[in-house]
């Protein structure tokens, strides 16, 4: 955003991101072009126009948008955003933000959430890599999350849950790591005529090991029927002390916690890396951990081109959600009105005047960016430093209007580009030592070297300074250096 300069002062104003200044788009500029030219495999089509339509996000250059404020007579540029899944910081902010409001807002209702986090063996992890392996194995997982509810819940009749899945493939360190994180909510729901009833379920840690349990066994059952393990082998992986299925269910959030559910649901749609953890280390990259690993690591170094290789194979293709919705929470629930009516009550004593006020004005589904920047940051982008709001008053997307504009504010008037590629250095281990095949000489040339004699016989050799005759040095000739007066 290009402003000028205005005397008037309001204490929380948005500033504008600068992505140009970033590690992430310096490293992506530098490098992605070496990349591209020298990895193994063809780039998918999604992942090339993702990083290319990163390298405009934010940048005025690509095009803005023209805002002016009436009262000072003050105006802004805003640029455009890439909308981009995967790896822009600023879009997948926006999606995770938008997608915790939607289901605060319009899906889920006053009643008490649990989270279930499920991660599997690395045995079976590549599969995985397959979606539908992946949905079928989710399938699983939610049926059994289901059945356990609705044993530990008042007996209801058609008894039904309701959730929202989330799916992980990575780890903190930036490797392969698919595992699921659900939203439920903690009971069973039913209803009785037009009145929808939730009753709340009761568990216990032995509840959820069982859970565990029923998910390894069909997991397992259900590679066994695929053909890809051998009975043989799941008896065996059964017979493991660790299996290394791990079911956790210890988040629990209050019914009228509805700021904790949206940072937990913001936390199970948060991106796969944070970018404001990246710094150079000379030529790599280093990646700051959150927490320790189990290793006890606290960052990872990576070479640019491994950084760009892990952050691609976690782009999303395209259509493809990264959620979805079971049981009342579903789009073709026969009760999903009821459920969504019952979302947007708001209890007056816990929720502040203001909040309420600008709730009822969302009539949509979606947010627009002013809304989701507000609710991000806690300042609104379309108020004025003096106070007023400021409107959007024009779009610039012709290039001639846009280098027109810019050049008359002194801004860059060309958006970046992709560095060319450079070439790798390739080792060679032969280099070593010309005339040989590996670099290493022959091991009669190693036995007898010409360097020095052989080394003694065992018999021979003694550690030194253990000899028999070995005494500690005299003392008492020593003396500090002298001090040169002169």
């Amino acid at each position: 955003m290009a402003t000028l300069t205005c005397s008037k002062r309001a204490p929380t104003v948005y500033r504008p991101r600068k992505p140009e200044k970033t590690v992430l788009f310096e490293a992506i500029k530098k490098n992605y072009t070496t990349w591209n030219k020298n990895t193994k495999d063809p780039i998918p089509k999604h992942v090339d126009t993702t990083f290319k339509k990163y390298l405009g996000c934010g940048i005025l250059a690509k095009g803005f948008a023209h805002a002016h404020c009436a009262s000072c007579q003050k105006d802004f540029l805003i640029a455009f955003s890439c909308k981009g899944r995967g790896i822009c910081p600023s879009c997948n902010t926006r999606a995770m933000v938008e997608t915790a409001a939607h289901l605060i807002e319009n899906v889920i209702p006053l009643v008490p959430i649990r989270q279930w986090v499920i991660s599997f063996p690395i045995r079976i992890r590549h599969y995985l890599k397959t979606p539908t392996i992946l949905q079928d194995v989710l399938r699983i997982v939610v049926d059994e999350i289901r059945k356990r509810l609705i044993n530990c819940s008042p007996n209801m009749p058609d008894a039904k849950i309701g959730a929202v899945s989330f799916i992980q493939n990575f780890g903190t360190t930036l490797n392969f790591h698919p595992h699921f994180h659900l939203i439920v909510a903690d009971g069973v729901f039913g209803s009785t005529g037009e009145v929808l009833q939730f009753n709340e379920a009761f568990l216990n840690p032995d509840d959820i090991s069982d859970t565990q349990d029923c998910i390894h066994k069909r997991v397992l059952k259900f590679f066994v029927k695929k053909g890809w393990f051998e009975q043989e082998d799941i008896e065996k992986m059964l017979a493991y002390e660790n299996s290394g299925f791990s079911l956790d269910a210890g988040v629990r959030i209050h019914s009228w916690d509805r700021d904790g559910l949206e940072r937990l649901i913001r936390y199970c749609a948060r991106p796969c890396f944070a970018s404001e953890n990246l710094r150079w280390n000379g030529p790599w990259l280093i990646y700051r951990l959150s927490k320790p690993n189990h290793k006890g690591q606290t960052f990872v170094q990576l070479d640019p081109l491994e950084f760009l290789d892990r952050i691609a194979a976690f782009i999303p293709p395209p259509r493809r959600h990264r959620h979805h919705y079971h049981g009342v929470f579903a789009p073709n629930s026969s009760v999903r009105k009821k459920v969504t009516a019952n979302a947007k009550k708001r209890i007056e004593h816990i929720v502040p005047p203001f909040v309420k006020e600008a709730a009822e004005k969302i009539e949509k589904v979606s947010f627009n960016w002013a809304k989701l920047i507000a609710r991000i940051y806690e300042a609104d982008p379309l108020i004025c430093k003096c106070g007023k709001e400021i409107k959007i008053i024009a779009f610039v997307t012709h290039a001639a209007e846009i280098r027109r504009i810019l050049s008359g504010i002194g801004w860059p008037t060309e958006p970046p580009d992709f560095d060319p590629p450079y070439e790798l250095i390739q080792w060679d281990v032969c280099q070593l030592i010309p005339g040989t095949k590996d670099g290493f000489p022959d091991i009669d040339q190693q036995a007898h070297c010409k360097i020095g004699p052989d080394p003694p016989a065992p018999e021979e050799t003694c550690d030194p300074p253990y000899w028999l005759d070995y005494s500690d040095p005299p003392h008492q000739d020593y003396s500090d250096p002298p001090h040169w007066s002169d």
